[in-house]
């Protein structure tokens, strides 16, 4: 299979490349400034190129927003809605790495922006017909994995590592038990069975 991996030269992005090759799949790196014969330029806040999901079995989302208001809402709602339209007509899987709060953006008004627009952008995906997770991480890390645990209803708060994030995501592209789902992900004491977990979780709708 290959994958495109938007955000792929990111923290964790990088590390959802690595996951996937390690497992064997052939990586498509999507970035703004791409390099190399294995990535091609992606930039949310612009409409995406007519062929850019030509070939691809899946998509996993990891971009950090602007940190404006404005420029979150383009990248983070408006690209993603137009991305997500572009795989709902194909039904090509796509995992978009969000973050937890999102119901709560008056706790961190500072943030509020960035949340909000966020927020908008999971709508989007849940709204166009496409075959989706959203995984909500807590703070990221860069600490190593160690566990991971899931939630529902974004009522906690704590923090994840980068790597745990990152095979959520390759997860989720791999097991259809967790298609439909959005979750909060933070580290935990153990690292329970990925496809046994998804089935545990509430489906959206």
């Amino acid at each position: 299979m290959t994958y495109l991996v938007i955000g792929g030269t990111g923290r964790t992005g990088r590390r959802v490349v690595d996951q996937l090759r390690t497992q064997g799949h052939a990586v498509v790196v999507g970035t703004r400034r791409p390099r190399g014969d294995d990535a091609v330029a992606v930039d949310l806040a612009q409409p995406p190129a007519a062929g850019l999901l030509d070939d691809i079995a899946g998509v996993v989302v990891s971009v950090e927003p602007p940190v404006d208001a404005a420029g979150a809402d383009a990248v983070m709602n408006r690209g993603i809605a137009r991305l997500a339209g572009l795989a709902a007509e194909r039904r090509i899987q796509l995992v978009l790495l969000s973050q937890i709060y999102i119901t709560r953006a008056d706790r961190h008004p500072e943030l509020a922006g960035i949340i909000r627009a966020r927020g908008a952008g999971e709508e989007a995906v849940r709204d166009s017909g496409a075959p989706y997770t959203i995984v909500r991480p807590a703070w990221l890390t860069d600490a190593p994995a160690t566990g991971h645990r899931f939630e529902q209803g974004d009522r906690g708060d704590g923090k994840v590592s980068r790597e745990t994030v990152a095979r959520a995501a390759v997860e989720a592209l791999l097991h259809p038990e967790a298609r439909g789902k959005t979750f909060e992900l933070y580290d935990g004491a153990s690292m329970q069975d990925w496809a046994a977990g998804f089935a545990d979780l509430l489906p959206d709708r």
